[in-house]
């Protein structure tokens, strides 16, 4: 958990002092987040300009290589950046850190490089440019010699001294990254090197690295031609050679290299570069993109100087793949485009000379636009995800959601429409969602209900799910879809939330769903069990407690036992099992349910449903200040068990953590340790807008529960500024119905009256 984890020892015991009253409204704090996804793509093809470039940008910095006049230990290396090893693309942790270190997978020739560590003395690691040869010998040295000292010295001129320094030592490793850098005019020799292997009671190493076209430099038949001190230099570098033991890294990975990868890393760069390992090196793939992304954003300046015309040509290719249009477009269609792109007042160069430069082959590998099939084109892969996480998740402009929906084939539509969703875009996915639907995609009026989830009593979704079913029973659509439309409508009429709805009229149609689905489906479909829960809900909402919490016992033994365990028909049972417990008068039970379905969710689907929303409810009706500070470090214990959050979604994790500060904080009115809940806040709203995007509706979450905490320390205006601007870009984003809108309003409200 890196910082964060820090202080949430310091939390736990602030929480337990907190005495802690209750919400005066009725609301639930966090009800119906929008799942934001989290990932995107990282991706692409390595280029010779770029890897020239990156090799160029890998003269690492002088390592420190003495600590108190002594030199430091393998083990106590903590930046291998400063060694060679290339920057992966970033990924921003929970923690607010920006991880640009990719986990790294054991490559084949990992064991044999640590066996040759131990048994040899001078080491050379050969292979492409960012093949990953300086992280296969860094984490080699790390794991077999962690104990010896560490010599880096900065170049040529340095090595007298850093082997002065080796001689001093029993034990120690020589670093020298990109061997060729210490060859040459008074460079390395084999002379040089000699004493420094010669004693056999001490375990001297030298540990280097060398690309592939550079040691074939060194070849005998490449010295025929030269003369004088250049044939001398080659000499020298040649039996320097002679000494090393080479092991070579390939840049393709193998297929038990992909394996070990795909079965032991859980992150999502790694995962994305195992897609094109077929084409490109993993390591290079991983060390391309920062560069190329680089590339495109220093050609935006004015013609001839800059690429102004090729920029936006990429600029559309790459909003096209945020827009969720991830196969290659028409070179008419990128023409069309690109020119929402084009920088007013700045001379462009030609569109041939701007596709030709965007386009241009290096290396036979991969360009800005990738020209897939005839006069077809796709972005670069990386370049999507960098463009979100450098410059803040900009918005992808409406003209060209408005152009995807159209180019898109009609099944195509709901995949466009969830992109724009996660992208915290309602308007967008609601037109392309129309597109589907009007194209006889009724289905796409069950994906319509789920978006609004987070959304009060909608007749906007009602008139759509009735549509749906309408035109679905005319065109004869199958039994299965017709019945979960049929469903979901009762559910939207009846009792979703408490206080809302027409449960009498849902109750009739849930039965008859019910009834069909068994009639058709069978007795033990997942459809038949999902229509059972919504007309348990409707039975409870009109005050039929036994029966509702009847069914949704039976729900969670009959599904259990039908499904499994891990199951949402098990979940869901579960789920409704603790609301009619708390509604037939058992709140503290309900909470504890709730709980443990909370611990069973995060480990199942990485992400949370609605429970933990239903518990921050329940304890408006629970007047139990213990209860609340135990809560809190219950919840301050799940997040630190890095195991379990360091995994999660990260919409699911900044809603743990801002729910955290709100109980801290002592929630709406109670007592609570606000710097501590404004400390966590702060950490949601800063990590939050980096990973989801500012619009998230979980990151609006936490600016108002920051706003909250900054005004129970006493700045009430700045707070009323705060809950109000947040309020105002929830109802632009998400609508004035939706409860994250709700939820702003209300503590906006709070603070223009505070008391």
């Amino acid at each position: 958990m890196g910082r964060l984890r820090g202080w949430w020892l310091l939390v736990i015991a602030a929480a337990l002092g907190a005495v802690v009253s209750f919400l005066a409204s009725s609301m639930p704090v966090l009800i119906g987040s929008v799942l934001v996804g989290g990932a995107s793509a990282i991706a692409g093809a390595l280029t010779v300009r770029a890897e020239r470039t990156i090799d160029r940008d890998s003269a690492a910095p002088p390592h420190p290589a003495l600590r108190r006049g002594k030199p430091i230990r393998v083990s106590d290396l903590r930046d291998p950046f400063q060694l060679g090893v290339h920057l992966a693309p970033p990924l921003s942790m929970p923690d607010g850190r920006v991880d640009r270190l990719a986990p790294y997978v054991r490559r084949d020739l990992s064991s044999e490089l640590e066996e040759a560590l131990g048994q040899s003395r001078f080491v050379l690691v050969i292979g492409e440019s960012t093949a990953g040869k300086s992280r296969a010998a860094y984490e080699a040295m790390r794991k077999r010699l962690p104990d010896h000292a560490f010599i880096r010295p900065a170049g040529k001129q340095d090595l007298p001294e850093a082997l002065a320094l080796a001689m001093r030592q029993r034990r120690c490793v020589v670093w020298l990254d990109e061997l060729d850098r210490y060859l040459g005019v008074d460079g390395l020799t084999a002379e040089v090197l000699g004493p420094l292997f010669a004693e056999a009671d001490r375990h001297r190493v030298v540990l280097a690295t060398m690309r592939s076209h550079e040691r074939a430099q060194y070849s005998p038949r490449n010295g025929s031609g030269l003369s004088g001190n250049d044939l001398q230099a080659h000499r020298q570098a040649g039996d320097v050679l002679k000494l090393a033991r080479e092991i070579r890294i390939e840049r393709l990975w193998s297929a038990e290299e992909r394996a070990r990868a795909s079965a032991s890393v859980n992150d999502w760069r790694i995962h994305h570069a195992l897609e094109q390992a077929d084409r490109y090196g993993v390591s290079q793939f991983l060390a391309a993109g920062p560069q190329l992304f680089q590339d495109w954003q220093d050609a935006r300046g004015s013609w001839p100087e800059g690429r102004p015309r090729g920029a936006a040509l990429v600029n559309a290719a790459v909003d096209l793949r945020r827009a969720g249009l991830q196969e290659p477009v028409p070179i008419s269609f990128l023409y069309e485009i690109h020119e929402l792109y084009l920088p007013p007042a700045v001379r462009v160069e030609s569109w041939d000379e701007a596709l030709a430069w965007a386009t241009e082959p290096l290396h036979s590998t991969s360009s800005l636009l990738v020209p897939v099939e005839l006069d077809r084109y796709l972005a670069f892969d990386y370049l999507a995800d960098a463009y979100d996480t450098t410059l803040g998740w900009p918005a992808v402009p409406d003209d060209v959601w408005q152009a995807v929906t159209a180019h898109v084939r009609s099944a195509d539509a709901i995949g466009i429409a969830w992109t724009a969703y996660f992208r915290n875009d309602i308007h967008a996915a609601e037109r392309a969602l129309r597109r589907a639907f009007d194209a006889g995609r009724y289905d796409a009026a069950l994906e319509f209900a789920t978006m609004m989830h987070s959304m009060h009593q909608s007749q906007e979704v009602v008139d759509w799910l009735e549509q749906a079913v309408s035109r679905a029973e005319q065109t004869g659509s199958s039994a299965e879809e017709t019945i979960a439309l049929r469903n979901q409508l009762a559910w939207w009429i009846g009792a979703r939330y408490s206080a809302s709805g027409d449960p009498a009229k849902a109750l009739e149609l849930a039965q008859t769903a019910v009834e069909e689905s068994e009639r058709l489906l069978g007795t033990d479909h997942e459809q038949t069990w999902r229509c059972r829960q919504t007309l348990a809900r409707q039975f409870g909402a009109l005050g039929r407690i036994d029966e509702a919490l009847a069914m949704a016992e039976r729900m969670v033994g009959e599904g259990t036992h039908l499904f499994g365990a891990d199951h949402h028909i098990a979940f869901s049972g579960r789920f409704e099992v603790a609301v009619w417990t708390r509604r037939g008068g058992d709140p503290r039970r309900a909470i504890a349910l709730w709980q443990t379905l909370v611990v069973d969710e995060l480990r199942v689907y990485r992400e949370l449903g609605d429970s933990l929303d239903n518990i921050d409810a329940t304890l408006d009706d629970v007047a139990d200040p213990a209860l609340d500070a135990a809560l809190t470090v219950w919840l301050s214990q799940l997040i630190d068990q890095s195991t379990l959050f360091e995994h999660l979604d990260d919409s699911s994790a900044m809603r743990l953590l801002s729910t955290l500060a709100w109980w801290i904080g002592g929630r709406q009115k109670g007592d609570g340790d606000y710097v501590a809940a404004r400390e966590i806040a702060q950490e949601v709203v800063n990590s939050g807008q980096e990973a989801l995007g500012a619009g998230a509706a979980e990151v609006l979450r936490a600016k108002a529960v920051l706003a909250h905490q900054i005004g129970r320390s006493g700045d009430h205006e700045t707070a009323k500024q705060m809950c109000e601007q947040a309020a105002e870009d929830a109802a632009r984003i998400y609508g004035e119905l939706a409860m994250i809108t709700y939820f702003t309003r209300n503590l906006a409200r709070r603070w223009s009256a505070p008391d």
